[in-house]
């Protein structure tokens, strides 16, 4: 499982990619007809930190690489999952205004689904080497 690193990184990457257009594409819905050029530099920021936030969240995911950990399923869905779920739970709970709080949902959101989706390519790969 040394693929796993790299697999974080990708994730981030796409994440972070998607959650800005996402986060741009709300803020253009609700603010209709106003300039989105001024904010965009905010919301990339934005996206970018919480992004980091969730990726270091899912460094956890690193110890899959032991073949220990990898073959039990309890732990390994932990380990890769519990850092983006922890971050959802934690903003779904966070007395926050909600406009931010579906900024920290799409961004949490948009991780966990770029991670399940290489999750799933890993398992698959896995399955067929054996």
């Amino acid at each position: 499982m040394k693929i796993i690193p790299k697999q974080l990184f990708k994730t981030f990457l796409i994440s972070v990619i998607l959650s800005i257009a996402a986060n741009s594409i709300y803020y253009a819905s609700m603010q209709k007809g106003a300039d989105i050029t001024n904010a965009l530099t905010t919301i990339m920021e934005d996206a970018t930190f919480l992004n980091i936030v969730i990726f270091i969240m899912s460094l956890p995911a690193l110890f899959l690489a032991s073949p220990v950990y990898w073959n039990n399923l309890t732990v390994r869905l932990l380990l890769y999952f519990a850092g983006s779920i922890i971050f959802i739970v934690t903003a779904l709970s966070l007395k926050i205004q909600p406009a931010n709080r579906v900024v920290y949902l799409l961004s949490g959101g948009i991780f966990l689904i770029v991670h399940s989706v290489f999750y799933y390519f890993t398992v698959k790969k896995a399955r067929q080497l054996k």
